[in-house]
C-alpha cells in the first residue's frame, strides 16, 4: 500500500476518498438487479463523486467500495475558489462485485459492512 493517506486503492486510483453520510441496498423497480446508494458532500468546482470498487484477484468476503471524489482539470482561467460543500448521492449496481457475505463502503474516517443474503449478485 502507498503511503498516500486517502489515495484510492481502486478503479478509480486518482480518487480522493471521502466521507459518505449514508449508506444502503435499494432495489430499482422492474429490474433484479440490487444497488449500493451512497450519500455524500463533495467540495469544488465541478467535483464528482464515484463509487470505486476494488480490484481483487480472488472473490473477499467483503468487497471493499470506495466512496470517491474525482477532481476535473483546471483551467488556465480558473481561480479555483472552492464551493460550498453540496449533497450528492450515487449508485452501482452490484452484480459482480460483492464477496462471500457482502460489501464494505469505505470512506475516508468510516466504513460501513452490509450483509447481502447468499453473498452473489
Amino acid at each position: 500500500m502507498s503511503g498516500m493517506a486517502g489515495s484510492s486503492l481502486s478503479s478509480a486510483p486518482n480518487g480522493k476518498i471521502i466521507d459518505f453520510d449514508r449508506a444502503e441496498l435499494r432495489r430499482v423497480p422492474f429490474q433484479d438487479s440490487l444497488y449500493l446508494w451512497v450519500s455524500a458532500r463533495t467540495t469544488g468546482s465541478g467535483t464528482e463523486l464515484q463509487l470505486a470498487p476494488r480490484i481483487y484477484h480472488d472473490r473477499p468476503d467483503y468487497w471493499g467500495i470506495e466512496v470517491v471524489a474525482i477532481n476535473p482539470p483546471r483551467a488556465a482561467n480558473d481561480a479555483g475558489h472552492p464551493d460550498e460543500a453540496r449533497a450528492a448521492e450515487r449508485a452501482v449496481p452490484l452484480t459482480g462485485i460483492t464477496g462471500t457475505h457482502g460489501i464494505r463502503v469505505i470512506g475516508a474516517s468510516h466504513s460501513q459492512l452490509i450483509e447481502i443474503d447468499g453473498g452473489s449478485y
